[in-house]
């Protein structure tokens, strides 16, 4: 396959999720457009119950058109098959019965409730302060970290895509010891971080942004993946070049990919 100024598009969300919009041959067709080597399907496995997405992903079904995909696309594009999981530390059982009965070959894990409370959406911040709608997200960031079954954390400050209608910008410096803490965490456990474009698309900037990306290169991180966290055709790739440019900024040589759960470096393009 030709080198691909972007080499690969980690969090894409296609149909089997509850919020997709995507059939997977969209996804692949995008992906080829736009010279995208290879693509990871990481679906919503959400297990909260009342959540929109809880029991929507059906793995079976999954797989199989997953599959089909991987052989009328042979040659031209590698499909990877993931899934991102929400409050992994919560339901420890339901992960590992859906991980262990399916070949993924990656998995996000991904922090979308504060104790009971969604938390992306504004209402979130409405009636709280910035620091204490973050910090209360940072240590239950920091509850999943310790303890959640994944290979790359989504997302690590996502609630600024919604705080910023609230409170302003978000200033990663301002957070920078409970940021650190869970970098830390992640990096004990050989668990890596993606830049998240799809809060480019919301927020003008990426999750995390360059300050925190630097922290983790400078503390040891490693693993690395770039995601759009694409829900539609025009997401696909979003940004991506923007997100192997912070990289090589903060310092990174190389990205990561995976294969059944194993970790790849490959060269930054």
């Amino acid at each position: 396959m030709a080198h691909a100024a972007i080499p690969h598009d980690y969090h894409v969300h296609t149909l089997f999720s509850f919020d997709g919009r995507l059939p997977l041959d969209t996804v692949c067709d995008e992906a080829i457009a736009r010279g995208i080597p290879e693509v990871c399907t990481t679906d919503h496995a959400d297990f909260v119950p009342g959540d929109d997405g809880c029991g929507y992903f059906q793995p079976a079904a999954f797989f199989a058109e997953l599959e089909r995909c991987r052989e009328r696309y042979d040659g031209r594009l590698t499909l990877r098959a993931g899934v991102e999981i929400g409050e992994a530390h919560r339901y420890p059982a339901e992960v590992d019965q859906l991980l262990n009965g399916h070949p993924f070959d990656f998995v996000i894990g991904s922090l979308h409730y504060v104790g009971d409370e969604f938390l992306m959406t504004r209402r979130y911040f409405e009636g709280r302060t910035a620091r204490e709608a973050y910090t209360a997200y940072f240590a239950e960031l920091l509850e999943l970290a310790k303890v959640g079954d994944f290979d790359v954390l989504g997302h690590l400050d996502v609630p600024k895509r919604y705080g910023v209608a609230v409170h302003g910008p978000f200033d990663e410096r301002e957070y920078e010891e409970e940021i650190r803490a869970v970098l830390r965490v992640c990096i004990e456990r050989g668990i890596g971080i993606e830049i998240n474009t799809g809060t480019t698309r919301r927020a003008g900037v990426p999750s995390p942004g360059p300050e925190a990306l630097r922290w983790y290169r400078e503390m040891g991180g490693e693993i690395l993946t770039i995601g759009s966290d694409g829900h539609r055709a025009e997401h696909i790739g979003y940004a991506l070049d923007e997100a192997v440019a912070l990289a090589r900024a903060a310092g990174f040589t190389h990205l990561t990919t995976f294969e059944r759960r194993q970790p790849r470096f490959v060269p930054l393009p």
